[in-house]
């Protein structure tokens, strides 16, 4: 609680509990079909499945890529492609964190994903994290991505859990975007009240690339989210945007850092929250502009709606400028429903409920309409409304929903 980046979540309190360690690999029987049949309708996606922190290969439809573009396990393709090395924890340095420090030393697989030179990708890619165990568990992922030079490419991820058992999960992200390089990256939790989360995403983008990064928490029960993107290269441009929506005992954190450490860079970010009942939120975000990072142009939103007097939100956002020669804002905002608009629905005849409904589900649909892919925006906003409804928001087939 002393480290300034964790001071709104106990991790000790998380990792005090007791949780197996499946460190033999004991197989795990599941269908991931049978455990997750959720989809987006009118989305067509390329279809992969992480069990617990080991990617899944076992007899699943062969997904044609494009030439040369890799989804594999990543203990698979450690041993097939050297270049693997140049990367892997270059970015993600265990000395300066220690979730990063535990999952390095505890990872035993996770995902590889990698698109060559040039390559434009048109459908999207979707990973499906799914926790299975009979026991309660501890899980831990990793994840390297590398978007080479002028590669293009949309990665969907989506969390959920198959069983009703204590989670504790740890991910470390490493994501590389080369010059004029474009990636967008959806992650979605929809697990449950059992379940922590603890995920790193280290993001180096180099020149003229992009990255679109959308994070939005459903279902949780703790959650942490950090994000690290670093600009290596000028004309680079990023948009972080994240929306929670928290009630009962949950715990949403999201801590993010861009470093601009080159000039003529441009970041965006907005994150907006609403808390109900005995939720607590939290929102850090550090823009740091430094001294060589001319024209650099950001602004940082953070916006936060508690509905009931015991909910609790916490937020700082940080700017941190050595450069003179930038446009620069960040502001944040903590309040409840607007009287006077819900007096206006309730003139025209809307109930109360109905009223507040419609005006948390438009501000946090704020955040839903940067997602570029359309069937998903639409996918998430009949979410959005039936999570708020507090109806399940997930298809009654899977088997977390029976």
């Amino acid at each position: 609680m002393k480290v300034e980046r964790y001071k709104y979540t106990d991790i000790q309190k998380l990792f005090e509990p007791n949780y197996g360690v499946n460190l033999n690999r004991l197989e795990i029987p599941i269908n991931p079909y049978d455990a997750f049949k959720c989809d987006v309708p009118n989305l067509s996606t390329s279809l992969y499945f992480v069990v617990n922190d080991q990617f899944y290969d076992k007899s699943l439809p062969k997904v044609q890529l494009p030439e040369g573009m890799v989804v594999d396990s990543l203990r698979k393709a450690s041993e097939k492609y050297d270049f693997i090395e140049r990367y892997y924890g270059k970015i993600a340095d265990s000395s300066k964190d220690g979730i990063t420090a535990l999952n390095t030393m505890l990872a035993q697989d996770g995902l590889f994903i990698y698109v060559p030179k040039n390559v434009k990708v048109d459908r999207a890619i979707q990973i499906v994290n799914i926790l299975r165990s009979d026991v309660d568990l501890m899980v831990n992922r990793r994840v390297l991505i590398i978007v080479e030079e002028g590669a293009e490419v949309k990665l969907l991820f989506c969390d959920d859990s198959a069983d009703d058992r204590n989670f504790l999960g740890t991910q470390v992200i490493e994501a590389f975007v080369g010059d004029n390089a474009s990636l967008d990256l959806y992650c979605l939790e929809e697990t449950h009240i059992k379940n922590v989360r603890l995920s790193n995403l280290y993001i180096r983008q180099n020149r003229d690339s992009r990255v679109r990064h959308n994070i939005i928490t459903l279902h949780n029960g703790v959650t942490r989210n950090r994000t690290d993107l670093t600009f290596e290269g000028e004309g680079a441009e990023c948009w972080l945007n994240g929306a929670v929506i928290a009630d009962k005992h949950q715990h949403v954190d999201n801590n993010t850092l861009i470093d601009h450490k080159v000039g003529n860079c441009t970041s965006h970010e907005l994150y907006k929250y609403v808390v109900d009942n005995n939720a607590t939120g939290a929102f850090a975000g550090r823009i740091l502009v430094r001294k060589d990072a001319q024209k650099t142009v950001s602004e940082e939103v953070n916006q936060n709606l508690c509905v009931t007097d015991e909910a609790r939100m916490f937020t700082q956002p940080m700017l941190e400028i050595y450069a003179d020669d930038v446009k620069c804002s960040h502001g944040s905002t903590v309040g409840q429903l607007n009287d006077q608009a819900l007096f206006y629905m309730r003139q025209r005849g809307i109930s109360l409920d109905e009223a507040k409904l419609l005006l948390q589900q438009a501000f946090i649909n704020e955040v839903v309409d940067n997602i570029h892919l359309e069937p998903l925006r639409d996918r998430l906003r009949f979410l959005v409304e039936k999570r708020f409804r507090g109806e399940l928001n997930k298809c009654s087939g899977c088997k977390a929903c029976q």
